[in-house]
């Protein structure tokens, strides 16, 4: 696939996830290459939204109504089936006629490569390894027999495939290194205080000024705390950052006060990135929101 300096910066200007530029520019010039690329990092930072945007833009943004790009999400039960394809429950109906109708039906990524249109595998390390063993000659050799068809498919020229991950999160499974080696990793972030100021500013623009500086050092302390020694599973992702900005916004809209609306919302926030199992991981982000509003 050969891209363009106009569509670069096109597809820089008009993604609505601001502050990755550098991983952007990365999954681009991968792509560019032809290598299916695998975005990771923290949950909640834009990696999905991200990759609807370059896969939209890629394919031309689809016909009213439909998408441009096939989309499946990993969960702990999806097997080969959902990936690739097989044979249909039904075809073992009673019915002759129902059977033959739903002799086989074909999974996402078969789907995708007779259609044209790129894919995305969003939560990709929610499901099984074993549900992607029909990818690896695909990625390898770009092809993909269908065993159950008795056909191989070539992948198209300039097909797109991206996933999305999140290393060590709880509920993931550990990818195979055969599996993962075939996939260029991507790094999507953190963004800059800086970057989430602006967003807070855009987004909530009645914000007390007192209020959103609380909230861009709290979540730059849990990332801190997540860094150092992993005390919590995760800092406070952008997305944290927003929910806590419109919920202070609308709280001192009703009246109530700087500190209390804040702390609320940390605790929110707090319960969400720590892991609720473990009091320590709870009190050390209530802790350190109650810091903050004595500052405030």
């Amino acid at each position: 696939m050969k891209l363009t300096t106009d569509d670069y910066i096109r597809i820089l200007e008009t993604c609505e996830i601001k502050g990755h530029d550098e991983a952007i520019l990365r999954i681009l010039r991968y792509i560019e290459l032809g290598y299916p690329v695998m975005l990771y990092g923290p949950p909640g930072n834009g990696k999905t939204t991200i990759a609807e945007h370059i896969l939209s833009y890629l394919g031309g943004g689809g016909d009213e109504g439909e998408s441009s790009f096939l989309k499946i999400e990993g969960t702990e039960g999806m097997s080969e089936y959902q990936v690739i394809g097989g044979f249909h429950p039904l075809a073992m109906s009673g019915n002759a006629e129902l059977a033959k109708e739903f002799m086989y039906k074909d999974g996402i990524v078969a789907r995708a490569i007779e259609s044209g249109k790129n894919l995305l595998i969003d939560e990709f390390t929610r499901a099984p390894s074993s549900a992607y063993s029909g990818l690896f000659l695909l990625l390898s050799r770009d092809t993909l027999p269908l065993e159950y068809k008795e056909t191989v498919l070539k992948k198209p020229e300039g097909w797109v495939l991206i996933s999305t991950a999140n290393f060590g999160d709880e509920g993931t499974f550990k990818l195979s290194n055969a599996l993962k080696r075939r996939f260029v990793p991507i790094n999507v972030g953190y963004v800059s205080s800086a970057t989430e100021k602006t967003v807070i500013s855009n987004i909530t623009p009645d914000i007390d000024p007192e209020v959103e500086n609380a909230i861009i050092l709290f979540a730059s302390e849990t990332r801190n705390l997540w860094r150092k020694d992993r005390s919590i599973p995760q800092g406070l992702s952008t997305d944290g950052v927003i929910k806590m900005a419109r919920y202070c916004e609308l709280a001192m809209s009703q009246g109530f006060d700087a500190k209390s609306v804040f702390v609320d919302a940390a605790f929110h926030q707090g319960t969400i990135i720590a892991d609720e199992t473990d009091p320590h991981s709870i009190q050390l982000v209530q802790e350190l929101a109650l810091k903050i509003a004595e500052d405030m």
